[in-house]
């Protein structure tokens, strides 16, 4: 096999961020010439729906946002859909040579209201970048060391978001801050401050992808978590009582599973009250119901309930021998799903869906169930 040139492999780095970029960013799949420097910047970035979020709630933040400070804008994906809501946008890049791409795209993309900036964020940089008085300031800190280690900690993250907290609430009057979706929100939230008004778990394609923590100045009414359009307070949570059901319901019915952003936020107990649920256990979040209902289909999976039998080794046996082929999820039991899987000997596929979990009950002592379902 001949031996690829340097220019040649910079060519398949950029065409595979060409082909990842058609799957996140559709918008731009036909505009010729566009520039993906790196793979870390194409990775990385948003996708349109999840840009298309934050758009939204700018501009549910700041109706007639005049002008957003986006201090890290990496591939200009959250700056290109912030520019359609506000009347101009500053982007800002540490990267010299991915801000000059990202300009450059701009200009085939046809986005006139964007100025640009290459500026390394700091607490002593920040007061001449944002010196014309955003409405509002957007920051993505970068969770890589400068060796390319993924880091946790916000103070760790490129810029330091606590450090700068106090500057960019003197400089706005509203901050948005894109974090990890792996980020623990109660650690967040208490490191960041009083000032942090709503916390938005943000998931596409069945995936939790990220957190946007919304801090406002002044604000000290405590925060509130959004995900799937629910809204509640970690207080609502924590007060709030599964509703049990009395035993092993027949089999048939609804299992409805929770997306994973609604799992993230924490979103438990309370889903009993607001989606009309019932609980299989304290600890173990699936939910029943007696008869499907398409409108819990925008907060998770239905699934409808063929066969309810005992988590034991006669049930695992026999059905890994009646379906070869089927998905296995378990929850809240001392085994994995794909050891629970491998155990009944399956592969992936088929249309059935085993549940396997420790259901509790209001009137009965709690048991461990499988469920044989099928996707509704």
């Amino acid at each position: 096999m001949k031996k690829k040139s340097f220019s040649d492999i910079l060519s398949d780095i950029s065409e595979a961020g060409a082909a990842q970029m058609r799957r996140k960013v559709p918008e731009w799949t036909d505009v010729p010439g566009m520039e993906f420097p790196s793979h870390l910047s194409t990775e990385q970035c948003s996708s349109s729906a999840t840009a298309e979020y934050k758009a939204a709630l700018v501009r549910r933040i700041c109706p007639e946002c005049g002008l957003l400070a986006d201090l890290t804008g990496g591939l200009g994906v959250d700056c290109f859909f912030f520019s359609r809501v506000c009347g101009h946008v500053l982007y800002n890049e540490m990267d010299r040579e991915l801000a000059a791409a990202v300009e450059r795209n701009f200009s085939r993309l046809g986005v006139s209201n964007v100025s640009f900036s290459n500026v390394e964020v700091t607490p002593e940089s920040l007061p001449g970048l944002v010196a014309d008085g955003p409405d509002v300031i957007f920051l993505d800190p970068a969770r890589r060391s400068g060796t390319g280690r993924k880091v946790f900690l916000l103070e760790d993250c490129s810029p330091d978001l606590p450090a700068l907290r106090d500057g960019l609430l003197a400089a706005a009057p509203d901050v948005l801050a894109k974090l990890s979706p792996m980020a623990d929100i109660s650690m967040v939230c208490r490191h960041l401050g009083e000032t942090v008004r709503e916390v938005h778990v943000v998931g596409s394609g069945g995936e939790c992808k990220e957190l946007l923590v919304w801090m406002q100045r002044g604000w000290s009414d405590g925060y509130t978590i959004v995900a799937e359009g629910l809204r509640f307070t970690a207080q609502e949570e924590g007060a709030a009582q599964p509703r049990l059901l009395p035993g092993r319901p027949a089999p048939a019915g609804v299992l409805f599973e929770p997306s994973a952003t609604l799992l993230k936020a924490g979103c438990f107990n309370l889903l009993c009250d607001r989606l009309g649920l019932s609980k299989f256990g304290r600890f173990t979040h699936l939910y029943y119901s007696v008869s499907p209902d398409d409108s819990l289909k925008a907060y998770g999976k239905l699934f409808s309930i063929k066969e309810i039998l005992p988590f034991d080794g006669r049930s695992i046996k026999a059905l890994g021998k009646s379906l070869p082929r089927c998905s296995v999820t378990a929850r809240n039991l001392p085994v994995s799903s794909d050891a629970l899987a491998k155990r009944m000997g399956v592969t992936p596929g088929g249309d059935a869906h085993v549940f396997a979990f420790t259901a509790d009950y209001s009137g009965t002592p709690s048991e461990r169930l499988m469920a044989v379902t099928e996707r509704i």
